[in-house]
């Protein structure tokens, strides 16, 4: 739920383009067949009228017991139909193996002397990286908010 959440939130790729096949109306307007579309996923993951709080980080928005309510073009962080992306599954599962591997062995602080700016081009990325501090796990041990 949380990695949903972080790509609905910081989507990998902002936008998409497709040719439509057919013509079709959005609102009032006919968009003609063999028209070059834009999908912005970055605007539909953030859009106030398709997500409720659509700027917070809400990781229950995809619970077993809300995700059918999503409607499936809503959350399009790897595109959708034909053309989606082929790697989506491994990229999923490489998320969370990598995650398990380092939240076992470390804990993780963002740097609080280094500003993260969100850089939105094709690829979404941080306009001067992420600094963050790796403190080692000691197995056994629990590490709190305090230490």
């Amino acid at each position: 739920m949380c990695i949903k959440e972080s790509l609905r939130l910081h989507s990998i790729v902002s936008f998409i383009t497709r040719n439509t096949e057919q013509n079709f109306k959005v609102l009032d307007k006919t968009i003609p067949r063999d028209t070059m579309t834009t999908i912005l996923i970055y605007g539909l993951h953030h859009n106030p009228s398709v997500w409720e709080d659509s700027l917070e980080f809400r990781p229950e928005r995809f619970s077993p017991e809300n995700i059918d309510k999503i409607n499936p073009f809503a959350y399009i962080p790897f595109s959708a139909g034909p053309r989606n992306c082929i790697g989506q599954n491994f990229a999923m599962h490489e998320i969370k193996v990598l995650l398990v591997k380092i939240l076992n062995r470390f804990h993780l602080e963002l740097d609080p002397n280094h500003d993260v700016k969100k850089f939105a081009g094709v690829v979404t990325r941080a306009e001067n990286g992420i600094r963050m501090k790796a403190k080692l796990r000691i197995p056994g041990q629990c590490i709190h908010e305090s230490d």
